[in-house]
């Protein structure tokens, strides 16, 4: 996640902060906070709990070169941005093969939760604000809260499913 997506979410946040009721009582206001302090919490930087702290770095190394990654896969790529991704992608490689197939499922979800509450938050910082769009926000951020690694290949799987259908329309 780029420094300036991070800033975005984090503006968003403070924008739907300021929509909610002084006094917290009103439309989803508890609902409201809870979703802006998960998703703060989704932000890099946050240690999860209940994982180790040798089992934390792991999964942020792991996050960080899947990041890495995703950030040098762009169309038009020199050779530099090509070999970058290429280190990244054996980093992250080598890390998965010696670490617990837990972390590098947990590292997988953190990377996917990210990139959703950023997508979220980038959404509503750029609709009109109202109370119809925060609480929308705070319905998707709350989906994607309670995501586990199981939602997420089950929809990945959908995903691959939905796309060989589109592929052979001839098939049924």
């Amino acid at each position: 996640m780029s420094e300036y997506d991070e800033e975005a979410a984090r503006e968003a946040l403070r924008k739907a902060a300021e929509l909610l009721p002084d006094d917290g009582a009103g439309d989803g206001a508890e609902a409201a906070q809870q979703a802006a302090q998960e998703a703060l919490r989704v932000l890099p930087g946050t240690p999860e709990p209940g994982w180790t702290p040798e089992q934390e770095k792991q999964i942020q190394a792991m996050v960080h070169e899947l990041r890495t990654v995703r950030q040098m896969d762009r169309p038009g790529a020199g050779l530099l941005r090509r070999r970058r991704q290429d280190q990244a992608r054996k980093r992250y490689v080598a890390l998965a093969m010696f670490s617990d197939p837990q972390l590098v499922d947990e590292a997988e979800l953190r990377m996917w939760k990210q990139n959703m509450t950023v997508a979220v938050l980038l959404e509503f910082a750029v609709s009109d604000m109202g109370r119809d769009d925060v609480q929308s926000a705070v319905t998707r951020l709350e989906i994607v809260h309670a995501a586990t690694y199981a939602d997420l290949t089950e929809f990945k799987q959908k995903m691959a499913d939905g796309d060989e259908e589109q592929d052979d329309p001839g098939s049924s």
